[in-house]
């Protein structure tokens, strides 16, 4: 795939984008993906239906939440597949878990969610995307059995999507590609450097 070395101008850009990195994805032989758009303002549900879209084409695919509540409320905005809508702790405790020929996307899972999306998602045997995880837990003490488990969990998964602006510039990765370093001069970006891996905070820094 010829490597896309621009900026998304606007979320629908960035949509196809991520529907570019989905499709390859499903080829592969690992079955656990993070999707993340890290800026304000997004309405993340939309982007939820609208990978649900994307892999509804030729999979049964299910969306599970952190809590009962918002999956009422989706279940409200969505009524035509509200019957594909579960909470993480409901999605375990049913018979989808067992379904390998199934995709599942889970909508921001937070460190407090753990104990319901760990079991589902170690359980769960079809392809699995997560939607702009936050899996890390800082008040959890160094050195710990916990923080070795969710080190261990958290290395299980492999990003497919990514955008995110950052101090003067931003980084992007659409699989399957690099990462890509961009630089902000006189408001316009232009590709830096590309990685083969997630750039850390010191790399970004240095290299802009």
């Amino acid at each position: 795939m010829k490597t896309n070395y621009k900026l998304p101008k606007d979320l629908n850009e960035s949509l196809k984008n991520m529907e570019e990195a989905i499709i390859p994805s499903l080829l592969e032989s690992n079955r656990r993906f993070t999707i993340e758009f890290n800026f304000e303002g997004l309405k993340f549900n939309k982007i939820g239906i609208t990978i649900y879209k994307i892999l509804a084409r030729n999979n049964n695919v299910f969306i599970t939440y952190g809590d009962q509540g918002a999956v009422a409320l989706a279940q409200r905005d969505y009524p035509d597949i509200k019957d594909k809508i579960f909470t993480f702790k409901s999605f375990y405790e049913s018979n989808n878990i067992n379904k390998n020929d199934s995709v599942m996307i889970s909508m921001l899972p937070q460190p407090f969610d753990y104990d319901s999306f760990e079991p589902m998602s170690e359980n769960y045997q079809g392809i699995h995307y997560s939607l702009n995880p936050k899996f890390e837990d800082l008040n959890i003490g160094i050195g710990s059995v916990m923080r070795e488990r969710r080190k261990n969990f958290v290395q299980k998964w492999n990003n497919i999507y990514f955008l995110q602006p950052i101090n003067k510039g931003a980084l992007m990765h659409i699989f399957p590609n690099n990462w890509l370093l961009f630089k902000e001069e006189n408001k316009k970006y232009f590709l830096k450097k590309e990685f083969d891996s997630k750039p850390d905070n010191e790399t970004i820094f240095v290299n802009l």
